[in-house]
């Protein structure tokens, strides 16, 4: 379709200078249109302008048939004075732009839930249409982490672990992805066209460096032709037996028509390295346990805007010594105790949970550092002071290990003594006290002394020296 003229709405043009547009899989199209309006035209168009707009630029035929050369949100724009003349710049991106506003920090911790359903949880905050052209089923098997991007980012990232891709719609109003490739039209390609083919060996080398080992180099020969026909990302056509795809477009406005230099490549060369999660290496996120079994733990994270998932993954909790025997401290935290959860590297998959985390509370046990205090949720405790331990209850039975006053054991029960051998109790200085409110019975085998209201003894045979 030859294109005699170009239209804009709402905002319309007197005279359109400059058009340049550009698309390409993993962004946002773009367009930047100039042209000058009438005087009476800037106070209306500010006054659109002050909302979100919706543009659709059409081309319009000799005939009166129009197309939709793109249709966007209004994203920037310039009105100026010069020579008595107000001329306007608009840019207008994809829709695909309102999910690149706002970063989120949300995680998904139901290893059980697959990505779509990730991207589908996702996309129902908005009024955006998705489109999977490529199978998304996979279970997550790990923690999935959005730390500190946009919607728009982390599709992206989570695109790449299956060498994927985004594409906006450019021609709808509205928000429409593409998860992979659309299914585009073949392009009757013609013998009197111009082309230009060049490889790209630099993203090859990129690409298997990045662990797509099954490119070649063959698969990044790229094919370049300009036309006036109105072509979509996706396309493609045939060329020496071989399908090449549209992936990226870059049009211009010359002398009255849209002219369009489209880039394809076959479709095995587009897949995209896998993208980590790069500003969240070395993180430390506040978290509260939820659930705690054997040396792993669930949390819940305090900043995290997924507040009603189901979670079933269970961390690694860090120890200060830990053994694949079983050597080491296992001392772990209780349900509802704060906690870090830790990403270490540039996967989320392996976090791990670190060391409580001190709370505001008025607990006495906090209030001096010279004091050590290891206390279990059930009020048993070992206290290191700086002259003594104690090991308690807290419900009358201690132990006392005092540096001027000895072993102190005081008991709200009984004390038993048992020993496979010999129980020896001696005092090098002072006296040896055996004491009972009831009785004291000293027993050997047979013989015995009784003391409770006198002194019983039993025996065959009672010496007195």
């Amino acid at each position: 379709m030859r294109e005699y003229n170009v239209k804009a709405a709402p905002i319309s043009f007197l005279t359109i200078l400059d058009i340049k547009k550009e698309e390409e899989l993993n962004c946002h199209g773009k367009m930047t249109m100039t042209g000058y309006i009438s005087d009476d035209e800037e106070e209306e168009c500010l006054k659109i302008l002050r909302g979100d707009v919706w543009e659709k630029i059409e081309a319009v035929g000799e005939k009166g048939d129009t197309e939709i050369l793109f249709w966007g949100l209004v994203t920037d724009f310039s009105i100026e004075r010069i020579n008595d003349q107000k001329k306007m710049t608009l840019e207008i991106t994809t829709g695909s732009c309102l999910l690149d506003r706002e970063v989120h920090m949300r995680s998904f911790q139901n290893q059980n839930m697959t990505y779509k359903e990730i991207f589908r949880q996702i996309c129902g905050e908005y009024e955006v249409d998705i489109i999977f052209e490529s199978s998304l089923e996979d279970k997550t098997g790990q923690l999935v982490l959005q730390y500190a991007e946009t919607d728009w980012e982390f599709f992206k990232r989570l695109s790449s672990r299956k060498n994927r891709y985004l594409v906006p719609e450019s021609k709808m109003r509205g928000t429409r992805l593409f998860y992979g490739l659309p299914r585009g039209k073949k392009i009757d390609f013609s013998k009197n066209w111009d082309y230009k083919m060049q490889k790209d060996l630099a993203g090859f080398y990129r690409k298997k460096s990045n662990g797509i080992l099954d490119i070649s180099e063959s698969d990044c020969l790229a094919f370049i032709f300009q036309v006036r026909e109105n072509y979509r990302i996706g396309d493609y056509m045939e060329f020496q037996g071989i399908q090449f795809y549209i992936y990226k477009i870059i049009s211009k406005y010359i002398k009255g028509e849209m002219i369009h230099e489209y880039y394809l490549m076959q479709e095995k060369g587009l897949a995209v390295p896998v993208d980590m999660l790069k500003n969240a290496a070395g993180c430390s996120l506040d978290a509260m346990v939820k659930e705690v079994k054997e040396d792993k733990v669930q949390v819940e994270i305090l900043s995290d805007e997924n507040k009603q998932q189901e979670i079933n993954i269970f961390y690694p909790y860090a120890t200060v010594y830990s053994t694949p025997d079983g050597t080491g401290w296992y001392c772990m935290p209780e349900p509802g105790d704060m906690v870090r959860l830790t990403i270490p590297g540039k996967q989320e998959g392996e976090a791990f949970v670190n060391s409580s985390v001190h709370a505001e509370t008025e607990s006495p046990d906090r209030k001096d550092p010279d004091f050590k205090v290891l206390k279990t949720k059930y009020q048993k405790e070992v206290r290191f002071t700086p002259n003594s331990i104690v090991i308690t209850n807290n419900q009358g039975t201690r132990i006392e290990l005092t540096d001027k006053e000895g072993i102190h054991l005081v008991s709200a029960h009984s004390v038993v003594l048992e020993a496979a051998e010999d129980v020896t109790i001696s005092s090098d200085k002072g006296s040896l006290i055996a004491a009972g409110t009831s009785s004291v019975l000293l027993k050997q085998k047979g013989t015995s002394i009784t003391l409770d209201k006198g002194i019983s003894f039993t025996g065959g045979e009672l010496r007195v020296q």
